[in-house]
């Protein structure tokens, strides 16, 4: 990157996205790129784009609409940070399946500065290999699976995030905001992370204590389910995953 080009932010995005693993980076991200100038007057503008690997718009995991010109994930694309968020896991499996997909996400996450994932995005990023020897989280009721890949190491417990090198994984999709800042100190330094803190307001007192397995008590959480990879055919596409090949890479540049 030189000094005068922008500082590219990609979010992946597809049908079944979850939606607050897409707008609280791309909120976040877009504060960062607002308030830095004033802050660090020499550093790269900071642009933050979605891009789809399902077509022009998608529909989140909700059913809300995205774009309607969403630009394909592209073999020439380069990125500084590439966030890879989660969403339905059946999508996933599909997702995780298509060979020629997870090379291009291999492609467009393996020359950043920083490749993020946020809770299920993390078996998308490992499906791609993207995170092979390297510490990384996920959704505490996917943890068991990610763990079925055997060349990474997954943290124990239920951390909010997890830094390793210039890999960043998150838990589950309220993690994305406690990882998004982080990024943004990483990016940014940490006077620009704190200001966005403070410009969305972000000092949580949530009215209940069972935000993962580490609190959580019955009826809402009984100790040890979370213990087998019990998402339906999530196993089985792991498995296939692991014993395919690459595929060729399929997606082009522009809209898809």
């Amino acid at each position: 990157m030189s000094p005068t080009q922008p500082y590219l932010i990609g979010i992946a995005v597809y049908d079944g996205v979850d939606l607050l693993d897409v707008s609280v980076p791309y909120e976040l991200f877009n504060w960062m790129a607002q308030l830095e100038p004033g802050i660090n007057p020499a550093a790269p503008a900071r642009e933050v784009r979605l891009v789809s690997l399902d077509g022009a718009s998608v529909k989140t995991r909700d059913k809300l609409t995205l774009g309607g010109d969403l630009p394909g994930l592209c073999v020439d694309d380069v990125f500084d940070l590439l966030w890879i968020p989660g969403g339905d896991p059946d999508r996933l499996q599909t997702l995780m399946r298509d060979q020629a997909t997870m090379q291009l996400l291999w492609q467009a996450g393996s020359s950043t500065q920083y490749t993020a994932t946020v809770c299920e995005g993390a078996l998308l990023a490992a499906a791609a290999g993207l995170l092979d020897g390297y510490n990384a989280t996920t959704h505490w009721a996917f943890i068991a699976c990610l763990k079925l890949f055997p060349a990474i190491n997954v943290a124990p417990e239920w951390p909010r995030y997890v830094i390793d090198r210039n890999r960043i994984s998150g838990g589950g999709i309220s993690s994305g905001l406690d990882e998004a800042l982080a990024l943004i100190a990483l990016i940014a330094g940490d006077t620009v992370a704190r200001n966005v803190q403070l410009m969305v307001q972000y000092n949580p007192k949530p009215p209940f204590n069972d935000g993962d397995p580490s609190v959580a008590r019955p009826p809402i959480y009984t100790p040890g389910e979370d213990s087998s990879c019990d998402i339906t055919g999530m196993a089985a596409t792991i498995a296939s995953v692991l014993a395919g090949g690459q595929g060729d890479i399929a997606l082009v540049c522009g809209k898809v």
